[in-house]
């Protein structure tokens, strides 16, 4: 077969399981009852979750949790500062800590996004890791990027998660075949050109694992006042160290970022348990309504009255 034949071949073959993967992924959206709605829901396997969207949204500031996003239909634009990137059927994004990411969302009810979200397993992945190092020399060079990047799907990444979609629907497969074909996953991703940022969020003494415990710390603390100095000393880092690298890591200094976690989750408490603006910038550490509000409308466009004319999902 010549190379021509075999990249029409190639190509074909993935534009055969992407279609596939659009079908098994609505199927699996009436399974768990969001096919006619926006919605996000925990699947029959632990640590991941489907999620549909139905309309267009413009750039809106939302909180990514640490993992793997994979879209089976659709596609978003994030935006991390100066830092932009698409991910679509083409694209995963691989997300090494908890992010607020500025993104635009590019659905329709006739062709809804759809996807999951899946979590990271740090002792699959260490123990991959481990088995993989010396084939993979790469992944030291790359210590101190961003910490979120999308990766390109191959074809073996496809059927993985066409395989995962299927055993989704019954409880029993879920729990037995699901854990392995995530492992089977992970180990796809880390063989690509990203994968250095799955690598390094397994070992302690890269910068990268150092600044996630420090996220995983203000993700936990938010609420509290919280000192760069001593985030520093808990990273091991001196104070100018510690915001080169929480930059170059977060792209945003670790104060800025604080303010967009607190932010974030005062969005979550207004939409998914109907608080008040003033109780929830109250329970996220803001000792003034007013400039809860003011940095409120700033960095979503609306006041929290408003919050759902934007949000993906909306106020309970």
């Amino acid at each position: 077969m010549s190379n021509v034949s075999k990249q029409v071949d190639g190509f074909t073959m993935r534009a055969e399981l992407k279609r596939q993967l659009a079908i098994v992924a609505s199927q699996l959206c009436e399974y768990y009852k969001i096919s006619d709605q926006t919605n996000r829901v925990h699947t029959l396997l632990t640590g991941v979750r489907l999620f549909r969207i139905d309309r267009y949204h413009k750039l809106t500031p939302q909180m990514y949790e640490q993992g793997i996003v994979v879209i089976f239909q659709g596609s978003k634009i994030g935006h991390l500062n100066n830092h932009q990137f698409g991910y679509d059927v083409e694209q995963c994004l691989i997300v090494s800590t908890s992010y607020p990411i500025t993104c635009e969302t590019f659905a329709s009810q006739q062709e809804p996004l759809m996807g999951i979200n899946i979590d990271l397993d740090i002792n699959v992945i260490s123990q991959l890791v481990s088995d993989m190092e010396l084939e993979s020399k790469n992944w030291g060079e790359m210590d101190t990027r961003c910490g979120v990047s999308p990766a390109q799907m191959t074809e073996s990444m496809y059927l993985c998660m066409l395989e995962l979609l299927n055993v989704l629907h019954n409880p029993l497969d879920a729990k037995v075949l699901g854990p392995s074909i995530l492992r089977q996953f992970f180990y796809y991703l880390l063989q690509s050109e990203k994968g250095y940022l799955l690598a390094h969020y397994c070992e302690q003494d890269s910068s990268l694992a150092k600044i996630s415990a420090v996220i995983g710390h203000v993700q936990k603390n938010f609420a509290e006042k919280l000192h760069v100095n001593e985030l520093a000393a808990m990273a091991g880092m001196s104070v100018s160290v510690f915001h080169k690298v929480f930059k170059q890591v977060v792209t945003d200094p670790p104060l800025q970022y604080i303010k967009k976690i607190r932010l974030n989750h005062a969005k979550n408490y207004i939409l998914q348990e109907g608080l008040s603006a003033s109780l929830a910038s109250q329970r996220v550490g803001y000792e003034s309504a007013a400039q809860f509000s003011r940095e409120f409308k700033r960095y979503f466009g609306v006041p929290p009255s408003r919050i759902d004319e934007i949000s993906d999902y909306s106020r309970k």
